[in-house]
């Protein structure tokens, strides 16, 4: 999802500046789907304003810089609709945690092993901060949201647990310039060549 569709997505819900649009990613309910710079927050504004879907004025507050806000337009309000009444995009998944899965073969049991409790430890903690506020959100469609992260945070952490000694056995098994084993999907361009030839 673009930083377009997220901004239109919070604004939707009341004005904001570009300071509480970051705030928004990093501390409220868009915190776990998606996340942006200031330095690509504001030019993607600049955009929207000149596209008319949304508007800017400034807010004087007392013994501070005045603050620029932002709010949909109508024109705004309906591109929000149209981008949300759209099929879902797949999720683009980005994990260090999966890239030091996938070296396994490289590293030692100690190192996967940290690694392994590391991620058991981050997930579980964030179980424990998101649980009472899905209880107190429970009506609302962010209670909605964090109880669909947390089935797919407990679901990780217990296939974690059940399955960490497959992992662990694959330490050490690998040296430099060892190729990396393609996974067999069938439309990875890779693999496609591989079939072709073959034929």
């Amino acid at each position: 999802m673009n930083i377009r569709t997220i901004c239109l997505a919070i604004l939707a819900h009341g004005e904001a500046s570009g300071y509480d649009l970051k705030k928004h990613w990093e501390e409220g309910p868009f915190h776990h789907l998606g996340g942006a710079s200031f330095g690509s927050i504001y030019p993607a504004l600049a955009r929207m304003e000149k596209d008319g879907l949304i508007r800017s004025r400034e807010e004087v507050q007392p013994g501070k810089p005045a603050r620029r806000v932002y709010s949909l337009t109508e024109t705004g309000y309906q591109a929000f609709i149209d981008e949300m009444s759209a099929l879902p995009e797949p999720d683009d998944f980005r994990s260090h945690f999966g890239v030091i899965t996938l070296c396994a073969r490289h590293l030692t049991r100690d190192t996967l092993a940290r690694a392994l409790d590391e991620r058991v430890r981050q997930q579980k903690a964030e179980i424990s901060k998101l649980t009472p506020i899905a209880e107190i959100e429970k009506d609302r469609p962010v209670g909605w949201l964090i109880e669909w992260g947390l089935a797919i945070m407990a679901t990780e952490v217990a296939f974690i647990e059940k399955n960490r000694a497959r992992l662990e056995a694959f330490a050490g098994t690998a040296g430099p310039g060892d190729e990396l084993s393609i996974c067999c999907l069938p439309d990875m361009p890779a693999v496609k060549q591989q079939s072709t030839a073959a034929e």
